[in-house]
C-alpha cells in the first residue's frame, strides 16, 4: 500500500516537474543570447547553450529553443558570468564604462575606501547611478585624517587625496584611536564592505591600532582590504617583512585578508613573497590575492615608499624615467627634481615601471603573480582626465559633461581600467598559455563572488551563470579579444568584447557601449537597523 502510494506521489510530482519545464522553456524572455558556449566555472559548465533572462536574472540555460523579446545570435563566442573587480578607486561614469566594455559588471573601491560610506553611496545614487555594479569600503585614511589632521572632505576620490596629506605619519593616542575605531564602525554600520587599510602610505601608524582594526573586521565579518606596510625588495622594511606582519594581523585577529595587487609587493622578485601567501593559506588563514597585470604603476606621489632616500633602488626604478601621470606627460631629470615636486603638488600621482616584461625574468616574474592559485585580477584603476572634465566628476550623471563617449583622444591617467581583463584574456590565456581559459574567468568571477559572498549576500548570486543569478553577463571572442590601451593611449578600447549586460541590461552590445542607461545597482551590506 504504501509503496503505492509513494508511486502515485512521484509520478504527480515528475508530471508537475515536466508542466513547470514546458511553462518555463514556453515563456518569452526579455533578452535570449543563443547558442554561445556557456562557461560558468563553479559547476565547469562548458557547453553550446541558449540562455533566456527576465526581470534581470537568469531565468534558463539550455540547450532548448528559446524565445524572447530580443534574441542575440552569439554563435562562436564565450557567454561568461560578468567579471567582479574588487580594486577600482575611480566610480567616474567614463571609469564604470570603461569597465564594461573590458567585461566587467562589477568594481568597488576597497583598498582606500571611501568614508563616510553613506555619502559615498549616495553620491552615486544622487547622480544617477553608474554604468556598472559598484560598491565601498571604509576608508581607514579617511576616517584616520579626520582625527589626526582635522580633515573634513567629501567621499570622494578628490576628498580622498586632499585625506592623504599627512595622515599616517604618526602614531594614535588612546583617545584618538577610540575615535578613529569608532567612525570606522560607523561606516560599518552603516553597510560597507570591508576596511580598507593601506598602510603603505601611512606606514607611521602604529600595529596596536592595527590589531584593533583588525579585530573589528573579524567582529563585523567584513575582510581587511591591504596594501602592506612596506613595497621594497631591500630588507630592512621589505615586501617580505610587510607581508609577514599581515600574516600576523590576519592570526592574530581572525579577519579575512584581501592583499591588493600582489605583483606590485613583490616587485621583480616575487617569488618569496608568494610562498610566505601560501604558507599562511596552508596554516588556515584566510588570504584572498588580486593582480592587475602591468608591470607600471601609478601611486600617489606622497606615496610612503617614494619618501626613502633609496626608493628606486628598493624598487627598481630610475628616477630619470618617472613621469607625472597627467599630461602633457613631465619626467623627472633626477631624484632631486623629483622630490622637489613631490613637495610641491603632494597629491598628484606619478607613472614608473618596476616590471620589464620585455625581459625573460620580467615575463616569469608578472607569470608568477598572474598564475599564483585563485588570484582576482584587480585593474586598481584611477580617473581618466582631459581637457575641460568638469570638476567633482564623482558628483555628475548623464549630461554633465563626465559622461562624454568616446573619451577625447587627449585622455590621460592608466590604462588598467580600460584593459585589464583583456591582457589576462589576451596575453596570458591564449598567447602565452599560462591560464585556461575557464581558469581566467573562475578567477574573475567565482573566486571573487565566493570570498566575498560569506561577508556580503549579494555576492552569492553573482560570478555563476546559473538559473537565478543576477544577470551580469559578459560575451567575447575568445580568439580575437585583445588589449589596445597602453599608458600614452589609456581609453584605447578593446577588441573581442561583444556584449556586456548589468542586472539583464546593455552596456555594452555589439561591440558599442550604451550611453543612454546607468544599470549598475550598489553592492553594499545590510546598514544596521534597515531591511537590504
Amino acid at each position: 500500500m504504501r509503496k503505492s502510494f509513494m508511486s502515485k506521489v512521484l509520478t504527480m510530482l515528475m508530471a508537475l516537474a515536466l508542466i513547470g519545464a514546458v511553462t518555463a522553456h514556453a515563456q518569452d524572455y526579455d533578452v535570449v543570447l543563443k547558442g554561445g558556449r556557456v562557461m560558468d566555472p563553479e559547476t565547469s559548465l562548458d557547453a553550446v547553450m541558449n540562455v533566456g533572462i527576465k526581470d534581470g536574472k537568469i531565468a534558463a540555460v539550455t540547450k532548448d529553443e528559446l524565445s524572447g523579446k530580443e534574441t542575440i545570435d552569439v554563435k562562436g563566442l564565450v557567454v561568461s558570468p560578468g567579471f567582479i573587480d574588487t580594486h577600482q578607486h575611480s566610480l567616474d561614469i567614463a571609469d564604470g564604462r570603461l569597465a564594461a566594455q573590458d567585461g566587467t559588471t562589477t568594481h568597488m573601491e576597497l583598498e582606500f575606501g571611501r568614508s563616510p560610506v553613506a555619502e559615498a553611496y549616495n553620491i552615486v545614487e544622487k547622480r544617477g547611478g553608474h554604468p556598472i555594479n559598484y560598491g565601498f569600503s571604509s576608508s581607514w585614511p579617511m576616517r584616520r585624517a579626520e582625527v589626526m589632521t582635522g580633515f573634513k572632505g567629501e567621499a570622494t576620490f578628490e576628498g580622498l587625496t586632499e585625506a592623504f596629506e599627512g595622515w599616517g605619519e604618526t602614531v594614535s593616542n588612546p583617545e584618538q584611536e577610540k575615535q578613529i575605531l569608532a567612525l570606522i564602525q560607523k561606516d560599518l554600520d552603516d553597510g560597507a564592505l570591508a576596511i580598507g587599510y593601506p598602510p603603505a602610505y601611512g606606514s607611521g601608524a602604529g600595529l596596536k591600532e592595527a590589531i584593533k582594526l583588525w579585530k573589528k573586521a573579524a567582529a563585523n565579518n567584513v575582510p581587511v582590504s591591504v596594501h602592506a606596510r612596506y613595497q621594497s625588495m631591500l630588507d630592512p622594511k621589505s615586501s617580505v617583512e610587510a607581508m609577514n606582519e599581515m600574516l600576523g594581523l590576519a592570526a592574530s585577529s581572525g579577519a579575512h585578508a584581501l592583499v591588493c595587487h600582489i605583483q606590485l609587493l613583490g616587485l621583480s622578485d616575487p617569488y618569496m613573497m608568494l610562498d610566505v601567501i601560501d604558507a599562511g593559506r596552508k596554516a588556515g588563514l584566510r588570504l584572498t590575492t588580486e593582480v592587475y597585470p602591468f608591470g607600471g604603476t601609478a601611486p600617489p606621489i606622497s606615496a610612503d615608499y617614494l619618501k626613502w632616500e633609496n626608493s628606486d633602488e628598493r624598487i627598481g626604478f630610475k628616477w630619470n624615467e618617472i613621469r607625472t601621470e597627467k599630461k602633457p606627460h613631465y619626467t623627472f631629470k633626477d631624484k632631486a627634481d623629483f622630490q622637489k615636486y613631490q613637495k610641491e603638488h603632494p597629491i598628484e600621482f606619478v607613472q614608473m615601471e618596476y616590471i620589464d616584461e620585455s625581459t625573460p625574468e620580467g615575463l616569469a616574474a608578472m607569470r608568477a603573480a598572474v598564475t599564483f592559485p585563485e588570484t582576482i585580477p584587480a585593474a586598481d584603476g584611477t580617473p581618466i582626465a582631459w581637457k575641460g572634465k568638469p570638476k567633482g566628476a564623482d558628483k555628475l550623471g548623464l549630461g554633465s559633461g563626465v559622461d562624454i563617449w568616446p573619451l577625447p583622444k587627449d585622455a590621460g591617467g592608466q590604462p588598467r581600467t580600460t584593459s585589464t581583463h583583456a591582457i589576462i584574456l589576451g596575453k596570458w590565456v591564449r598567447e602565452q598559455g599560462a591560464l585556461t581559459l575557464m581558469q581566467a574567468i573562475a578567477n574573475s568571477t567565482y573566486v571573487p563572488a565566493r570570498e566575498l559572498g560569506p561577508h556580503i549576500p549579494q555576492f552569492n548570486t553573482k560570478g555563476r551563470l546559473q538559473v537565478g543569478m543576477d544577470a551580469d553577463i559578459t560575451v567575447f571572442d575568445p580568439k580575437t579579444v585583445k588589449a589596445n590601451a597602453t599608458w600614452d593611449d589609456v581609453a584605447a578600447l578593446n577588441d573581442g568584447f561583444h556584449h556586456t549586460l548589468v542586472n539583464g541590461v546593455f552596456i555594452l552590445k555589439d561591440g558599442k557601449i550604451v550611453t543612454e542607461v546607468l544599470p549598475g545597482k550598489p553592492i553594499r551590506r545590510s546598514p544596521k537597523g534597515h531591511d537590504e
